[in-house]
Parts: structure tokens; sequence; C-alpha cells
């Protein structure tokens, strides 16, 4: 009987931690699987977050080169519009050989792919490739949309695959009028072609379809003319007539499967994409509309990454699991090794400590690197400031030098009048100095309101009141130059948004880089120097105007970088266009060099105009 209980007690006494154990294994199973699980999710939603950051700046970044490409050639079909031989040759049918000449010339200096012009029925009667074997004139092009929104009385953009040629293109029209009657339409064909090569050299997925959902312009050329839908009979006939696409056969991209990413967006496999693989790809799809083109602009993320990214996380996960296992093993068993566990979790606890700290030091520090950037970046304006003084320095010196020379003779003089009883004489002697006085006294006021750090607030200032300051401090180099100095101030006063002092150094280093380029040019004196001002209820823009040597073609992308100079060594840092143009910047405006056809160079520093002060009013 005793040892039949015994068993009983024995028995019941192995099965109660084993029964503890397997309790404690399984819930472990299960917080192991749930970590495993939402630790893969976490990783995809931050995958397709970063996607979705890349894809959006991408789509910015394209979208504006796409707009770019268009708007540089907006201006042509108006010219071509508005030319006396173009009105004469639609008219008359005269001067078709000098029209012909004239648009090749414009087709050339624009780097447009072809100009042309077409009557009321939609013959073109000139065109800049008339020369060349697959000549426009001659044909009738009065199917397009764009020559129908045209003679219309609107202006016309179409993309097409050229009838003629079989090149695609967009194309910008026009009305032609004669009064107010419509006798014609100038066009212009653009060749969009090299962003496909930038985007396909660039590696990237990137595809523009339009309205009807036609892809036209693709990194991959497999993609160009199929459509991201199924497109109706309707739609099918209308694009035939319109012989947008040509010959080409519209059919839906092989689109294998769709879903939806977690922050929205369309996530689509495509087989065998451009770089030939022998499997399917997934893609995280981001679109943008071009408004004004009635386009729209996709990009294409590649999704590889993400298994990859959920495997490791899962085996992360899995790790995790294991290691709980392992530590429920350690804690049921109640072994030796709990000491063990106990120095390993130390461990990991400190070692996480210290990577906490490693951050928050990282944090700490990146934040002082923002402020001291940002501190250095005001320096820097602060000693090109000071440096454009001290190189002005020896002329400055000269304007107070002699003031105080003039005003020690008529001191003496004012002595001996005094001595001889000449009181009016030594009163006109004194009125003098103190005329000096009050000059000295305002030059080194203003260098000293312009030396000085700037607050960094941009408020209402008029213009007018900075170009003679800026004048006063250069006086001293503008005299000794052999100039011809034309300022052109507002009859009234004019306000813009920026900080005064800053802006006085942005027009002192346009007008010494003037005058540096004038004198270094070699060309006989007199130099020119023109300032004007033009301004409107938005935007207000001074134009500094040399007649220098101009800057080289192949200089321009560069002229506002740092450092960049084409100066002699040793007569400047490259460091004054480059400042300029971030205060500018910093002001909301711009500052940019304008192509012109008279000879030197032509600045132009744009600002938003802003209302007069309230003081002005009262």
């Amino acid at each position: 009987m005793n040892h039949s209980t015994a068993a009983v007690v024995t028995t019941e006494g192995h099965k109660s931690p084993l029964g503890k154990y397997l309790l404690i294994l399984v819930t472990t199973l299960i917080l192991g699987s749930l970590l495993s699980i939402g630790l893969t999710q976490w990783t995809e939603q931050q995958h397709f977050e970063s996607l979705d950051q890349q894809g959006n700046a991408r789509l910015e970044l394209y979208a504006s080169t796409v707009q770019a490409a268009k708007q540089r050639f907006d201006y042509l079909p108006y010219i071509v519009s508005r030319d006396q031989q173009v009105g004469l040759l639609l008219s008359e049918r005269r001067d078709q050989l000098a029209v012909n000449k004239k648009l090749k010339s414009w087709q050339i200096e624009s780097g447009a792919a072809v100009l042309y012009l077409m009557d009321q029925t939609g013959e073109v009667v000139a065109s800049s490739n008339w020369q060349e074997q697959k000549s426009f004139v001659g044909n009738n092009y009065h199917f397009r949309p764009y020559f129908q929104d045209a003679i219309a009385g609107n202006t016309g953009q179409f993309f097409a695959v050229g009838a003629s040629t079989g090149e695609p293109g967009l194309f910008l029209s026009r009305p032609v009028f004669q009064g107010k009657q419509i006798i014609g339409v100038a066009v212009v064909k653009i060749d969009m072609t090299q962003l496909e090569h930038d985007w396909t050299r660039g590696g990237e997925r990137v595809l523009v379809a339009d309205n009807d959902g036609i892809i036209f312009l693709s990194s991959n050329p497999q993609w160009k003319y199929n459509s991201l839908s199924m497109i109706d009979a309707s739609t099918l006939d209308r694009l035939t007539a319109e012989k947008k696409y040509g010959s080409s056969l519209i059919t839906p991209l092989n689109i294998l499967e769709q879903k939806v990413s977690p922050l929205g967006h369309r996530i689509i496999k495509l087989a065998r994409d451009n770089q030939s693989t022998s499997e399917d790809k997934n893609f995280l799809l981001h679109q943008r509309p071009i408004s004004d083109l009635n386009w729209t602009l996709y990009y294409l993320s590649d999704l590889t990454d993400l298994a990859s990214r959920k495997r490791s996380a899962l085996l992360i996960g899995m790790l995790f699991t294991i290691l709980l296992i392992l530590l429920t093993v350690i804690i049921v068993n109640r072994s030796q090794s709990r000491r063990l566990l106990e120095v390993r979790v130390a461990k990991r606890t400190q070692a996480l400590n210290e990577t906490n700290s490693q951050l928050i030091k990282e944090i700490n520090s990146r934040i002082q690197t923002e402020e001291q950037l940002r501190q250095t970046h005001e320096e820097l304006i602060q000693a090109e400031k000071l440096a454009a003084l001290g190189q002005m320095s020896a002329g400055i010196v000269h304007e107070i030098s002699q003031p105080l020379s003039a005003m020690q003779t008529f001191a003496a003089s004012a002595r001996l009048l005094l001595q001889r009883e000449d009181k009016q004489s030594a009163l006109e002697n004194l009125d003098d100095i103190s005329n000096m006085i009050r000059r000295v006294s305002s030059i080194v006021s203003h260098l000293k309101n312009f030396a000085s750090k700037s607050r960094d607030i941009t408020t209402s200032i008029e213009i007018n009141n900075v170009i003679n300051n800026a004048l006063l401090i250069l006086r001293p180099r503008l005299d000794k130059a052999t100039l011809v100095l034309d300022i052109q101030p507002t009859k009234s006063p004019c306000f813009v948004v920026a900080d005064e002092i800053k802006l006085e150094q942005i027009l002192i280093n346009l007008i010494r880089n003037a005058l540096d380029a004038m004198e270094q040019s070699g060309q006989e004196p007199p130099h020119q120097l023109r300032i004007w001002i033009e301004s409107n209820d938005e935007k207000t823009d001074l134009l500094i105007a040399d007649n220098g040597p101009g800057i080289d073609p192949d200089d321009l992308p560069r002229v506002f970088d740092p450092f960049f100079t084409t100066k002699p060594p040793g007569e400047g840092l490259g460091l004054g266009l480059s400042v300029s143009y971030g205060i500018a910047k910093a002001f909301g405006g711009d500052l940019t060099v304008v192509e012109h056809t008279a000879e030197g160079t032509l600045f132009k520093l744009s600002l938003d105009t802003a209302p007069a002060p309230e003081s002005l009013h009262d």
C-alpha cells in the first residue's frame, strides 16, 4: 500500500515539471512565430516606404526633364507665325525658298527636329527639311490633331510617329494670322528619343503613356506602343485615323498579375523584362501626371530585393525563436548554466546600451554638423564679402584720404584767415570741412554696415537705394575705369523681398565681375556697363549688362559652381557667383545668365516684388 502511494507521487512529480516545460516551449514557439511574422511585415513595410520615397523623387526628376524638353521649343511656332515672309508665303505664295532657308536656320540654331509651315488645307508649303529625301513639303497632314487645333485658333500639341519619316516626336503648333483671319499653321517637331537614351543608360525603368494609356516613351524599347490595359475598338479607330503611331500594332503590355502595395501603389508582374531574364519579375509601379501635356509618367521599382529581405527577416525571427527555446530549456532545467545565461544577458544588455548611447551620440553629432554647416555657409558669405572689401581697400583708402588731406589744407587756411580776421572766408572753409566730414562719415558708415554680418532676415527693401549703396562702395573702382556707366533707376520706389546687406553683396559681386571681364578683355575703352530694372506685381528683375568678351558657352553650365573661375591665378577664388547664386535662392529668387545677341554678358537677378512699407503709404 505504501509502495503504491509512493509510485503515484513519483509519477505525478515527474509529470508536473514536464507539463510546465511543454507549456513554456509551446508559448515560446508561438511568441517566436508571431515575432517572425511581425518582423517580416515590418521589413516589407519599411522596404515599400523606401521605394515610395525613391520613386517619388525619380518621378519629379523625370517629369521636370520631360517638361523642360517641351518648354525649350515652345517659342518656335510663335516666332514663325509672326514672321513677315511667312505671311507673304501663305497669302501670296511668295519667297518659298527664302522661308525654307529661314526655317532651316532656326531649326539648326534651336536644335529642333523639324520646323515647317502648313496652309489652311493642311498642306506643307515650307519646311526646314525641304532638301532631304523625306521632305515634308507637299505632304498634307490635315488629319493631325495638332493641325486641327491650330486651324481652329488654338495652340496644339500632339505626340505621334511621323507620317513621312516614321520617326516619333512631339508636335507643337500655333495658328498664323493675317489680321483676324487664320491663313496657316506653324509647327515644330521635337525629337524626345534622347530622354529614352538617358533613362536606358541610367539603368532606370521609366515610361510615359498618353491619355489613352498607350506607352510612347520608354527606357525599354520592347514596351513602346503597347497599352497598359485593353483598348476599345473606337479608340483604335481614332488612333488609326490620326495615324498617331503609324503602322504599329497596339497590344496590351504583358502584365501577368496585379496587386496593391501597403501604400496603395500597384504591384505588377511583367514577363521577361528588358534584361532578358528567364523568369518573371515583380515591380512597384509609381505614376505622376504631366498635366500640361496630358501624359502620365511611370517609374518601375524592382521588387526582387524584397523577397530576399523578407527571407532575411524570417531567418532572423527563426533564429530568435530558437534562442528563446534554448533560454527556456535553460530556465526550466535550472542547471548550472544559469550563471552563463545571466552573463550573456548582461553582455547583450550592455551592448544594447552602448549601441543606444552611440546612436544618441551620432544623432547629436549630426545635429551639430548641420548647425556647423549652416554657420560655415554664413561665414563663407561673410568671408567673401570681406575679401571683396580687401580687394577694394586701396581705392576706398584713396577715397577717404583725399577728403582728409583737403580738410587739413582747409583747416590750415582757416587758421590763417582767422589771424587776418577774415571771418567770412574762414566760415566758408569750415563749411567745406563739415561737408567733407559728412562725406567721409557716410562712406565709413556704409562700409561698416556692409562689413557687418547680416541678420539673415528678409524684408521689404527699396532696390534703387541698394544699387546706389553698391555704387558708393565701388566708386573708387568706377572712377578709375574708362567706363560709360548707364544706370536706369525706376521712376518710383521699387521694393523687393530680400536682405539689404546680402542683396548689396550680390550687386557688388556682379558689378566687379563685369569690370574685371571688361578690363581683362583687351578691348579698347571706353567700356560700357548698364544696370536697369524690370518690375511687375509678382517679380522684379535687376539686369546688369557689360560689353566684355562674354562667357564661353562651354563654361555656362559651371559658371555658378564653387571655385570655378576664368580669372588669372591669384585674382579670384571662384566663390563670388556661387555665393551670390546661393543668396538669391535663399531669398526665393534666382540668378541666371541670359543669352542675348549683343556682345558681352547679361546677368538677371529675379526677386519677388514686395509691397511698399506702411510708413510710405501713411
